[in-house]
Parts: C-alpha cells; sequence; structure tokens
C-alpha cells in the first residue's frame, strides 16, 4: 500500500489543487500501539483526570459519568466471561439505543468479542439470515424484539448458545436444547465493576456492522482495532471537537452514522454523549435538544424536513444550545438549507460517508463549507473521481465514481469473497457514489450509480428531477424511479408526498412539470403518483429498489 505522504504528493501533482488544503497535506495519523483494547482509548484514559466524574452518557433522563459508565461496561464484560463466551467469537445486537445496548458492546470489545450490530427494524427472516451469516454464538435481543426470534425458532442455527434479553423478564421460551437465556439484568448480576480488557492487536476485527442491503443481501463489514484511534482524532479535528461538547446524534446507534459522532467520538474527547430509545421523530429530536441543550447535532434530512415542518405549523422549537448541525445520507434540495437558516441562523452542514470507510470521508466542516455540497475530504481519507472507462477525472464538473483512501476502511465483507473483490481495489474502496467537485475544490452530489438511468439516450439523475419537484412549495420530498412503457421504452416516474394541507391539482401537476421542464424536457416524469409517505431503508434513505419493485409488479398486474 502507498504511503499518506505519497498519495499526497500525488493528489497536489496529478488532480485539482483546491480539493486539498494545506491542513489535509499536513495532516499525519497518530502512532497506534501494536496491542490494545479500543475500550482504553474512549474510556479508561478518563479516569485518572478529572473527567471521571464528568457526565460520558445521557440515556433519555439518566445520566451516567466516565467512572459509571465503565463500570457498567466491565459488568457486561464480567457477565459475558461468566457464559464462557470465547474471545473472537461473534456477538449480535438486535436491539436499539440504551445503557444496557451500549455497555455490552463495549463489554464484548473489551473482552476481545466481535460485537456485531444490526439494525431492529429488520423482520425475523433477516434476523435469522443474520445468524446464520455471522454463525454467532450469542444473541442480545431486546425484549420488544422476541416475537421475531420465537416466529424463527424451528431454524434457529445450533451455533447459537446464548440469548441475552435486554427488559425484566423473558417471556418466551424458544426450543432452545442447550442454548441459555437469560435477561440482561441476570447476566451482570452480582458482578465486579472492574475488569481488565484483553489486548488486541491493532490489525483484528474488533467489531462489525451490516450494509442496509438495498442492492442485494446485507453485507458484513469488518473493521479493525485502530479504528478507534485513527477515526476520532480525524475527525475531532476536521470538526472540531471537545471536551465541553454535548452531542446528540438521531441515528440509532446500530449504524455508523450513530455510534461514532455521537459516542464514540466523544468520549475520545471526554464530552457528553445524548442517546434515547425514542423514535427519532421530530417532536422526540425537539423535546431531547430543549432538554439537554447540546451544541452538536448529527442528523439526517428526513429529520430536518420533520423539524421544518414542525417549526413551520407548531411553534419554533428552542435551538439556541447548537452550535454545529451536519447531516448526511441523503442530497437535500437548496430550500432546505435556506429555511433552516432563517428560522434557525444556523448553516446545516452536509457531508457524505459509508460504513464501509468508517463514517464520513468528505464533509463541509464550520470554517471551511459551501451550502449544499458536501465539502471536502476529511482528514486523513483520499478522494478520487472515476469515469466508466476506468480513468481517473481531474476536470471540475464531471461525473464520476468516488474512491475512497483510507487505513479504517472495511478490512473485508463477512464471507462474501466476490463482493470484497469488487469493492476493495487495493488502496481504494469504491462506493458507488457519483460525485463531482467545482473549481473550487467542493464536492457535490449526483446520485448512486444504480439509480440513474437513460431517456432518450441521455442519462437522467434521479437526484436532479427530484430537487426541481421539491423547489416547490407545495411538497415535501419526492422520489424518481424509471419503468418501462408498452413499447419498452424508459421513462421517469415520481412518487411524490405534499406538505400537510396541501391539495392536489391539475394546476399543481403542471407546476411540477414546469419544474423539471427547465432542466431538460426529457426528465420530466411521464407519470406522477401522490402518496402519504416514502419507503425508507433501515438507514431512513428513500429506498428507491423498493420503489421501483412496487412499480414493476403493479405494472405486471
Amino acid at each position: 500500500m502507498k504511503s499518506l505522504v505519497d498519495r499526497k504528493d500525488r493528489a497536489v501533482s496529478d488532480r485539482n489543487k483546491n480539493i486539498f488544503g494545506k491542513e489535509w497535506l499536513a495532516w499525519e495519523d497518530p502512532d497506534v500501539p501494536e496491542y490494545f483494547n479500543p475500550t482504553n482509548f474512549v474510556l479508561d484514559k478518563h479516569l485518572a483526570t478529572e473527567k471521571a466524574k464528568t457526565t460520558a452518557l445521557v440515556v433519555d433522563e439518566e445520566s451516567f459519568s466516565y467512572e459509571e459508565f465503565l463500570g457498567q461496561v466491565c459488568r457486561a464484560s464480567n457477565g459475558l466471561k461468566a457464559l464462557r463466551i470465547e474471545t473472537g467469537s461473534r456477538l449480535l445486537l438486535f436491539g436499539t439505543d440504551s445503557l444496557e445496548f451500549l455497555a455490552i458492546w463495549f463489554g464484548a470489545i473489551r473482552s476481545a468479542i466481535v460485537p456485531v450490530v444490526v439494525s431492529d427494524a429488520y423482520k425475523a427472516i433477516s434476523l435469522l439470515y443474520f445468524l446464520r451469516d455471522t454463525a454467532a454464538k450469542s444473541l442480545f435481543i431486546d425484549a420488544e424484539q422476541t416475537g421475531k426470534l420465537e416466529e424463527i425458532t424451528e431454524d434457529i442455527p445450533w451455533t447459537l448458545q446464548n440469548v441475552i434479553v435486554r427488559g425484566n423478564t423473558v417471556d418466551f421460551a424458544p426450543e432452545s436444547g442447550d442454548r441459555n437465556t437469560l435477561t440482561y439484568d441476570e447476566m451482570v448480576e452480582g458482578h465486579s465493576r472492574t475488569f481488565s480488557p484483553l489486548p488486541l492487536h491493532y490489525n483484528d476485527v474488533a467489531y462489525m456492522f451490516y450494509s442496509g442491503g438495498t442492492t442485494g443481501p446485507a453485507k458484513g463489514i469488518t473493521h479493525l482495532a485502530h479504528d478507534f484511534c485513527l477515526v476520532p482524532e480525524r475527525h475531532g479535528t476536521f470538526m472540531e471537537y471537545g471536551s465541553d461538547d454535548i452531542v446528540h446524534a438521531t441515528s440509532k446507534k446500530y449504524f455508523t452514522h450513530g455510534i461514532w459522532p455521537a459516542v464514540l467520538i466523544p468520549f475520545y474527547f471526554g464530552a457528553t454523549s445524548v442517546i434515547s430509545r425514542l423514535p427519532p421523530t421530530a417532536e422526540n429530536v425537539i423535546k431531547i435538544i430543549e432538554a439537554t441543550k447540546p451544541n452538536k447535532l448529527i442528523t439526517v434530512p428526513t429529520i430536518i424536513k420533520n423539524i421544518l415542518l414542525f417549526a413551520e405549523q407548531k411553534r419554533l422549537p428552542d435551538f439556541s444550545s447548537l452550535s454545529l448541525v451536519t447531516s448526511a445520507s441523503e442530497k437535500m434540495p437548496p430550500e432546505v438549507f435556506e429555511r433552516f437558516e432563517k428560522l434557525f441562523s444556523l448553516e446545516i452542514l452536509d457531508s457524505i460517508g459509508s460504513s464501509e470507510i468508517t463514517y464520513e470521508w468528505i464533509a463541509n466542516r464550520p470554517k471551511e463549507f459551501r451550502r449544499g455540497s458536501l465539502g471536502k475530504p476529511v482528514f486523513g481519507y483520499d478522494v478520487k473521481l472515476m469515469d466508466d472507462d476506468g480513468h481517473e477525472i481531474n476536470r471540475p464538473n464531471t461525473d464520476g465514481e468516488a474512491w475512497i483512501g483510507s487505513r479504517t476502511t472495511c478490512f473485508y465483507y463477512w464471507r462474501k469473497l466476490d463482493k470484497s473483490r469488487e469493492t476493495f481495489v487495493g488502496e481504494w474502496a469504491r462506493t458507488g457514489d457519483t460525485l463531482q467537485f467545482d473549481e473550487d475544490g467542493f464536492f457535490w452530489f449526483s446520485g448512486r450509480s444504480d439509480d440513474v438511468f437513460k431517456v432518450k439516450g441521455l442519462w437522467v439523475s434521479p437526484i436532479e428531477v427530484e430537487a426541481a419537484i421539491t423547489e416547490h412549495e407545495a411538497v415535501l420530498e419526492a422520489a424518481v424511479v424509471s419503468f418501462a412503457d408498452d413499447e419498452g421504452l424508459i421513462k421517469p416516474k415520481a412518487f411524490i408526498v405534499l406538505k400537510p394541507g396541501r391539495n392536489l391539482s391539475e394546476d399543481l401537476i403542471s407546476e411540477l412539470k414546469g419544474n423539471v421542464r427547465k432542466i431538460g424536457g426529457y426528465k420530466v416524469p411521464e407519470e406522477m403518483e401522490f402518496v402519504g409517505s416514502l419507503p425508507r431503508t433501515t438507514l431512513m434513505k428513500i429506498d428507491r429498489r423498493a420503489l421501483r419493485e412496487l412499480e414493476m409488479s403493479t405494472r405486471r398486474e
């Protein structure tokens, strides 16, 4: 692998020099010990400082100091040890934000067990897939989700030996054979609040996520121990994290976009993390912000849009504590940025990242941003755009697939060698995201490579058409997909959600088509379907695959 210095030299000599600033070029990753336990970097190091007694974690209305939370983590480690769970085995976590969820996640890592987190929004059949794919020896599950486990009782693989339930009682009894079923409270009862962490090599797999599975079966994403040092140093410096920060991320902590910016990076710097088991509705997010007064909010476009609706239709929330608001996951129309800034005097700093590469690799930052853009490369992340012929793009305003070079890239996809080879090419990771950069080096999102389609031989980006539609004041959001008409010709179709109180009319349809016609007549949707909501992935992204499948099934009927 080329050194970072080599990549920096090439970045300056071969590509648009405006992309990489002086700070990026001067950045050097910290030295990482050969053997260590990742929890040392985010928890233990604070015990010998004044931070030991300060608040590390707020879970709804309950607060825990660094000392107290580490005690909870150690109890979980001791409980896992008592269950004779082998080091290096996988612990599947099927729950959501709670003290217990975080304690067992950290506790597993402290015990050299690999935690694997998946969204609890998945159905029973997906839970079975994860159990089989990981060959997990143990499962942590919220009591509210045990019904899904009951659905697959007869198919649970023999490899599963322990089921740990977060809840007061275990009120289900799946056919288990020798399987051990107990509550989380039973697992930690009577155990010590101290536990000597087991060392990992910096290149050992420390934890796993699963992809959203929008383009096929979800893929296990393996990450190495050194992430716990590299990612906080890079992002914390780039986004100016400090020990006085109070941080809330609306994404659940089984997502990269939840665990890293709102827990691991704040913990690394001795800041405070705010989490909640409440679903991230606009009302709940506003309640949390007004109660806990975070200065950093990490969220997604869906939440931003719903907060704006709340502010415009009910009351203006008190966001006076906020000094930083970042968003990722989907492109937002320009008017959303403008409305948010007008109401709250806050810029939304957009960004892009992925679980494969560990959090964000391009982002706006307080001292260097361009409204509506994705920003510039984060420290330690090299970026290049590639055309369809495999050539690097050096011209501004030209679409290409983003390839990322970083030490924090996924080691490999679990049990998916073919997908690993497709995605990880030498020192680079292919993202599937189509971007372009402008003359000043800011990157802009054009769409996903698997979402664009041709109409009359010309490429159409759904993102561009959606932006034109959502410019209309009556539209909350839109999603555009392609369909084949009776003659087999590809045409655009738009699924549109109107704002509450707005009525459908022929004039409105004409106005929406007129907005799109301004960017190209061939891009005007042949059909517009008005719906109450759009399907979403577990990552809260619009699920275009689901819309395409719905469209195909409807036409077959």
